[in-house]
């Protein structure tokens, strides 16, 4: 019987949850934006939220329709489009996701959000730029909410002002080298 050794301290064999963890499962490689998301300045709802999106968990009609859940109608209720609401749709390809992208510069140049975002942090030459990727998702989702709960129509305007006040709160959780940089997104 062979017996494990996960590691060896002074020639002491001792015992790690972690060490034992890791041999068990083996080592995953993950997209590096997962580590950018964790060390982001943004509140934990944020970066849960962004999480969820990443991993195409959040509750888009299409996920719900999956899910047997019965809806009027499953297509995207941000534009007039008879697409239904995905997680790509809302927030790459709807008309009013590209307009509140727009509002900070940003072009949507392909519809695969690994490369999208990839691209966005080309284009806003910042380091904040995570931040500001996870709470323009996060504003475009409240816009969603809002027309969906509180029958208030979605505008890019409001979007953007949603945006000032949740990137204020995140400039104050940043530490003062990212700062100085950031003074025009809030």
């Amino acid at each position: 019987m062979q017996t494990m050794t996960f590691g060896l301290i002074s020639g002491v064999p001792f015992f790690s949850s972690t060490k034992a963890y890791t041999h068990l499962t083996g080592h995953r490689l993950i997209h590096p934006i997962f580590h950018r998301l964790w060390a982001s300045a943004c509140q934990h709802k944020h970066k849960f939220f962004f999480w969820l999106l990443l991993h195409n968990r959040l509750s888009t009609r299409n996920i719900l329709r999956r899910k047997n859940m019965q809806l009027p109608f499953f297509n995207c209720v941000c534009c007039p489009s008879n697409l239904e609401e995905s997680l790509i749709h809302m927030f790459l390809q709807c008309n009013f996701g590209q307009s509140c992208w727009a509002t900070l510069g940003l072009q949507v140049v392909t519809h695969n959000s690994f490369a999208t975002f990839g691209h966005f942090k080309l284009q806003l030459h910042v380091s904040l730029y995570m931040e500001i990727i996870i709470i323009i998702c996060w504003c475009i989702w409240m816009q969603r909410y809002d027309l969906i709960f509180r029958g208030v129509q979605p505008s890019s305007a409001n979007c953007l002002a949603h945006f000032k006040k949740e990137f204020a709160l995140v400039i104050l959780r940043a530490k003062n080298r990212h700062k100085k940089n950031q003074c025009l997104y809030g």
